[in-house]
């Protein structure tokens, strides 16, 4: 950076200044605020806020949480004087500055913008956020171990310097506060409680330790490309900026060097934490300074992102992984807005804004070093490692409930907890249930015999995952597939008689969500997807089982995909990435003919579950306000209902299964 000397205040209000006129347009802020057609909208009412302040004006809640993080960079006094800059801005341009939308400077001083504009303009914003190249929700199951991240996510991060990352399954953005999965019968959401999707967890301790980074790309900042590199990070749980993270200066730094952090430095955070963690990880080229100004400016913005969600998220507004990555990547603007005005003695490189959920957390105390890139002026390789021992997966507690009739009976708890969804099938007049225990991610099985009681739970051999278990019933016996930890696809059998037999390789076969099984024609059916994303159809005569078959159909998912026999013909129903319901069936051969989607209101963050019943198809949905919806197929569907009155609320994707004259849905709350 040429600015080797303390910008004063004149000089940043000249940047702002030019900034918000979009003259500043090739600049790091410049590119990222650039995209908005929608956005910036926090920003906004920040210099809104401002603005309001100077004139006299009683800033509103969202503007005073934005404004106190500013203040922690500059005076109260220059604070002011950045909202008369963009006044001044808006005034000049007749209607607004490029940068900041109208929704904001189109309102007089008067008027300010607060949390329930927000809310307002909040889907909106998330469409716009989660469309950005440069911010990503990635599903931790569909993560390989050591697997590098996506080159077009890594070039574009490289655009702005600037990325958001969001690990965790995530739930479609209604389009309206409140929609659900329901049909014209269907009933809206009941406000309040806590935030959509979200379950109660004890909480863990997590420890993340810094081992190296490789130098891809030097920054070049002294002329000869040996950069002066130091990393700092902010990183937040349960709705807290708990600790800020500086590193050593590592000197004279090239490119194709590996540098390892040493000592205190490798400690990135050590705590507890409940259900998600989030960090926002900056790289820098030092120009010989030892400022720490910044410190304040980081935890003050992700304390005013956590207040954000809060508010946000209490009232179930839209799911948590679109509410963190759309907030991250507004709160994200404002630092980088706030660095381009300051071009203080330091070079930010590259930020990244990142959530894990537990899901992640767990998976990553298996993977051998993981990786994140931080391309920007240059690009880097951070190397880390969680060794703070095991994480738990989130556990919930089994509950079912049935059918008898027309009536739904008061769902039921179980001793015991699952780590996955349960599976659940009808065999010799018991139904059996499978599920992954928690603790050591053992399947294990159970099952309802004729008096009403379940057993004890036992292990299916020494069988261990990730994802949920699959089982049906043909040819006189239990069938069951699971993915094994590493990808890897295996089935075994069972008997009363027998028990279960030996455990059997799908060979060359790998499976992303677990597997999903059905019997129709006599046959196995099962229906995987690889890790691509494409979807394989396998089948079992009794002997042997047929090669792979590609889908014929452009679905994607990212889900198991529901199975049963309907009137003749196999059925295949699952979630599209848009969270809406697609329907397929097939009359025994490898060919799906597509049946369209049911109905446009039927929303849902997870996948379905299907069973045959009382001479009708049964589809069971989690709603997006976290309760239980069922409908029915004679040769239309029915609309929804919520399974016993809105009591059955399901943590993620239920089961279902017809058993002696009544109709059963399984699932973890």
């Amino acid at each position: 950076m040429s600015d080797r000397v303390e910008s004063t205040e004149q000089d940043r209000l000249e940047r702002l200044g030019s900034m918000l006129a979009g003259q500043r347009a090739q600049g790091r802020a410049g590119r990222l605020l650039g995209r908005a057609t929608c956005g910036n909208v926090l920003l906004g009412a920040m210099l809104h806020g401002a603005d309001r302040e100077r004139q006299g004006q009683t800033p509103t809640d969202l503007e005073q949480l934005l404004l106190d993080a500013l203040k922690t960079a500059v005076s109260e006094e220059e604070a002011q004087q950045w909202g008369r800059v963009y006044r001044e801005t808006v005034a000049a341009q007749g209607g607004g500055p490029q940068l900041v939308p109208q929704t904001i400077s189109s309102r007089p001083v008067e008027q300010g913008y607060g949390f329930e504009d927000l809310r307002k303009d909040f889907p909106e914003l998330v469409a716009e956020a989660l469309a950005a190249p440069n911010v990503q929700i990635v599903d931790p199951h569909a993560l390989t171990p050591g697997e590098p991240e996506d080159p077009a996510f890594i070039e574009a991060m490289g655009q702005a310097g600037f990325a958001v990352t969001a690990y965790g399954r995530s739930e479609p953005a209604p389009t309206e506060q409140g929609t659900a999965a329901k049909g014209g019968g269907g009933q809206d959401r009941e406000g309040g409680g806590g935030p959509a999707g979200t379950v109660a967890a004890l909480p863990f301790r997590v420890r993340l330790e810094l081992d190296n980074f490789y130098v891809a790309r030097a920054v070049g900042d002294q002329g000869g490309g040996r950069d002066e590199i130091y990393w700092t990070a902010a990183v937040g749980t349960g709705g807290e900026a708990r600790n800020v993270y500086y590193s050593q200066e590592f000197g004279a730094v090239q490119k194709g060097q590996t540098r390892h952090f040493t000592g205190a430095d490798r400690q990135l955070f050590d705590a507890t934490v409940g259900d998600y963690l989030g960090l926002s990880i900056q790289v820098w080229e030092a120009d010989q300074s030892g400022d720490k100004w910044w410190n304040g400016l980081v935890k003050a913005l992700n304390d005013a992102a956590a207040a954000i969600d809060r508010v946000l998220l209490y009232e179930g507004f839209i799911g948590v992984l679109p509410t963190w990555a759309t907030t991250a990547f507004e709160i994200g603007k404002i630092f980088l807005s706030i660095i381009e005005v300051f071009r203080n003695h330091d070079d930010l490189s590259c930020q990244r804004q990142i959530l894990l959920d537990r899901h992640h957390l767990a998976a990553l105390t298996h993977w051998q070093n993981p990786q994140w890139h931080f391309n920007g002026d240059g690009h880097h390789v951070l190397t880390f490692n969680s060794t703070g021992g095991p994480v738990p997966f989130p556990a919930g507690t089994l509950e079912y409930a049935l059918r008898t009739g027309d009536t739904w009976g008061t769902p039921l708890a179980l001793p015991w907890q699952s780590m996955t969804p349960p599976a659940l099938a009808s065999y010799n007049n018991k139904l059996y249930a499978l599920f992954v225990r928690p603790t050591d991610k053992a399947v294990m099985w159970t099952r309802l015999d004729s008096n009403n009681q379940w057993s004890p739970p036992q292990r299916v051999g020494y069988d261990i995952t990730n994802s949920a278990p699959a089982v049906t019933v043909a040819h006189g016996k239990l069938c069951y597939a699971v993915a094994g930890l590493s990808g890897g696809l295996f089935w075994r059998t069972f008997t009363e008689a027998a028990g279960w037999s030996a455990v059997s390789p799908f060979p060359h076969y790998v499976s992303l969500y677990g597997p999903t099984l059905g019997t129709f024609a006599n046959r196995v059916w099962v229906t995987n997807v690889n890790h691509e994303g494409t979807i394989y159809l396998t089948t079992y005569n009794g002997t042997e089982w047929s090669i792979p078959y590609e889908d014929n159909l452009p679905w994607q998912v990212t889900d198991p995909i529901a199975f049963a026999p309907y009137n003749g013909h196999i059925w295949r129903i699952a979630r599209g990435l848009n969270g809406k319901i697609y329907t397929s069936s097939s009359a025994g051969d490898i060919n799906w003919t597509d049946r369209g989607i049911p109905n446009t209101t039927w929303t849902t963050g997870n996948a379905p579950a299907l069973a045959a019943h009382d001479n009708k198809m049964w589809i069971f949905m989690r709603g997006l306000d976290s309760t239980l919806y069922a409908a029915s197929y004679n040769g239309t569907w029915s609309a929804t209902h919520q399974v016993t009155g809105g009591a059955a609320k399901p943590m993620d994707a239920p089961a279902a299964a017809s058993h002696n004259n009544k109709l059963y849905v399984m699932y973890r709350r």
